[in-house]
């Protein structure tokens, strides 16, 4: 009798899952976690810049402005190249520095301004947002870096703020009306890019809080749970089982011989084994279990919702599986079989208790002959 498979989380669709490729690639694992988002925004910046310039290109053709979607078309290079360039650097395990981010976006409103639009509907204004947003790709540590960028921004922004510079004759000859709505339409863009910027810094600051807080509970080896997630998990049942009187079981489970088989077939061996076991553990267990190694050989599966009626079955299949799984091991196989004791707990339970009870019916199956299940006869004293 086997156990339902374990669910597994939804995957990302297609499209985002290639956005996160884009913009993790060639981010150095071994920085911290603020350092490493503001690899994930530089590697986003020149795909950003693309996007607004081609918005922009789009509206002007909408308009009818032909001189003004030109002014796009001589913009648009730049933020292209800096795709291309990014992807080089990234290919080389290389992020791009912040310097070469912020080089895209001055330049690329600059063309603009340059090309045609000057400042008759407020684009110098980008050199303001820049400003504002520079605490998230600049590292604040670099002191010299976020005073020349900031300084940067402030210099272009104040130039052309006070010394305006003219648009193109066909581009002053817009009715007035049309001129307001492409202000608005630089505030509006401005105010949604800030906003996306903010939001794209507090998301990575998430994804990575939840990466380092996976890796706090994970075991590298197998990828199972740890010792550290079974005991908040653990924890968690203890305080539902207070509160409504859900059952629940735990089943401790030993390889067999494990030290025979690091002896015989050597250490690569016995992690391949380890791995094998996890995997068909995994694959075992419901949706609700946690299974987790808690050392060496040693692994532990709490049953949430579950008797000991229930979890004896359970455990029983999970030994057969094991026992008739041999690893495929060069030209042989390797056999492996393991113990398991088994516990429900009880309202007179303290922790140590039921870890206890739990430990010596895992003894009992080993001193029983090993392969096979043990389960507590009866409560252990709370202590």
């Amino acid at each position: 009798m086997g156990l339902p498979h374990q669910s597994t989380a939804n995957k990302p669709p297609v499209a985002l899952a290639m956005v996160w490729q884009w913009i993790s690639a060639g981010v150095d694992p071994a920085l911290n976690g603020t350092l490493r988002r503001r690899q994930y925004i530089t590697n986003a910046v020149p795909a950003l810049v693309l996007s607004m310039v081609l918005f922009y290109y789009l509206l002007f053709l909408t308009l009818g402005n032909r001189e003004l979607a030109h002014s796009c078309l001589q913009g648009m290079p730049i933020p292209a190249i800096g795709i291309a360039w990014f992807r080089w650097r990234q290919n080389c395990g290389q992020p791009p520095h912040y310097w070469k981010a912020c080089f895209i976006c001055q330049t690329t409103v600059l063309a603009a301004i340059l090309g045609g639009q000057g400042t008759l509907f407020g684009s110098h204004f980008y050199f303001l947002l820049f400003f504002l947003t520079a605490p998230l790709v600049v590292p604040i540590s670099d002191r010299r870096g976020m005073t020349i960028v900031c300084a940067i921004c402030l210099g272009w922004f104040s130039f052309f703020q006070f010394m305006q510079w003219p648009a193109t004759a066909s581009v002053q000859s817009l009715d007035p009306s049309i001129i307001s709505i492409l202000n608005l339409g630089v505030l509006l863009s401005g105010s949604i890019i800030l906003f996306i910027a903010l939001l794209a810094g507090e998301h990575f600051s998430d994804a990575l809080l939840n990466r380092i807080e996976l890796m706090a509970s994970t075991d590298m080896l197998t990828g199972l749970a740890n010792r550290r997630a079974f005991y908040a998990r653990l924890a968690q049942l203890q305080y539902r089982h207070a509160l409504d009187q859900h059952p629940f079981c735990l089943a401790m489970l030993d390889i067999d011989f494990f030290k025979r088989i690091n002896d015989d077939y050597g250490h690569d061996a016995g992690d391949k084994v380890l791995r094998h076991i996890a995997s068909l553990l995994q694959h075992m267990a419901r949706s609700q279990d946690l299974v987790c190694r808690i050392g060496g050989e040693e692994f532990a599966i709490l049953l949430p919702d579950t008797r000991l009626e229930q979890a004896f079955i359970m455990c029983e299949a999970i030994r057969n599986k094991i026992a008739g799984s041999p690893l495929p091991h060069g030209s042989s196989e390797l056999h492996a079989t393991v113990s398991l004791g088994l516990a429900q707990w009880q309202a007179s339970d303290s922790e140590q208790a039921f870890l206890a009870a739990t430990d010596k019916a895992l003894y009992a199956a080993k001193h029983a002959g090993r392969n096979g299940v043990q389960q507590r006869r009866q409560a252990a004293p709370a202590l």
